[in-house]
């Protein structure tokens, strides 16, 4: 099922999210590692005529590739500049604020208001786009991007680079990224985590009960994987949610079933996890193993806010004798 709707969908994107702040200079502008590499940069412009530096050191046969986005219709829209090496010596001052050093050349592009938002599945969010910029790099150097706000208090979000790779780390911590960006797209934090929170206690209180009812005594071990399973439910319904939300802002799109893959396996490895939790007998090196492949395919589907994972696996492991 998973082989054939990657098959069927459009092509998406993933980026690597990154949160950004301190940078409101050229001079202590954000050096981007990798500038090749998709990163998405989110900040907060506080002032008007305020800016947002960030720096990357470009080869030839490079591609510089930037796109700046707001969170909503009615968020400020800044403008985005391009500061590129060039033999042209530049004295000129953008925006009233901004200087361009000697030996660069500026461009400006003016951020618009766009006319629909675009569906990203993996988050899922709704994106804004306001300006874009692509350019083939012939000469090396350090080049700079910076955002200017109009107004003030302006959040925004820049995406570079156009190769989509993810360290471990980075793609394990993904969910936990995501929420810093619904924050910032002004969603409430108790909001945000309400439907996993529900499903955690909710399913906690309900499995209780019934054991208490039963007289049974489950190890820790049992409970940790219930509780594990309740939190691979509980993500999966965040997503659901979030998915719902967005596609009342853009519509249906094709890479929706993109986001309904990343329901339906968590939500798969919940209720795998759930049945093993009620296994009172004592835990077999088959349910270890079970537990351990629950846990790392968490982990790979963003399943459980890394919480659900990383209890599947202290179940995987804990005594049978522990109760």
């Amino acid at each position: 099922m998973l082989v054939l709707i990657v098959c069927l969908v459009l092509p998406v994107n993933g980026h690597v999210p990154v949160s950004a702040d301190g940078n409101y200079n050229i001079s202590t502008a954000l050096p981007v590692e990798k500038p090749t590499k998709s990163y998405v940069l989110y900040g907060h412009l506080h002032e008007a005529g305020e800016s947002a530096w960030y720096q990357l050191r470009m080869n030839p046969g490079d591609r510089l590739v930037v796109s700046l986005m707001t969170p909503g219709y009615n968020a400020p829209i800044p403008d985005l500049i391009v500061m590129s090496p060039g033999t042209t010596v530049f004295s000129d001052v953008l925006h009233g604020q901004v200087s361009v050093p000697e030996g660069y050349q500026a461009e400006i592009i003016k951020g618009e208001l766009p006319r629909d938002a675009e569906y990203e599945p993996f988050s899922p969010a709704a994106i804004f786009k306001v300006a874009s910029y692509s350019k083939e790099i012939t000469a090396p150097g350090l080049y700079y991007v910076g955002i200017v706000s109009p107004v003030n208090e302006t959040p925004y979000s820049i995406a570079v680079g156009y190769v989509e790779e993810f360290t471990p780390s980075e793609w394990v911590f993904v969910p936990l990224n995501v929420i810093s960006t619904h924050i910032w797209e002004g969603q409430s934090i108790l909001a945000l985590l309400s439907p996993f929170l529900a499903v955690v206690v909710l399913g906690f209180i309900v499995f209780s009960r019934r054991e208490s009812r039963k007289g049974s005594h489950l190890t820790y071990s049992c409970w940790l994987a219930t509780i594990a399973g309740l939190c691979y439910l509980g993500g999966a319904a965040i997503t659901v949610v979030q998915m719902v939300r967005v596609m009342t802002v853009t519509g249906p799109a094709s890479s929706v079933a993109v986001t309904i893959v990343f329901v339906i396996i968590p939500v798969l490895l919940g209720i795998w996890a759930l049945r093993l939790g009620r296994i009172s007998s004592g835990r077999t090196l088959r349910d270890r193993v079970f537990l351990v492949f629950i846990a790392l395919f968490g982990l790979v589907f963003w399943a459980g806010l890394v919480v659900g994972p990383v209890l599947a696996i202290i179940a995987a492991v804990i005594p049978n004798r522990i109760k």
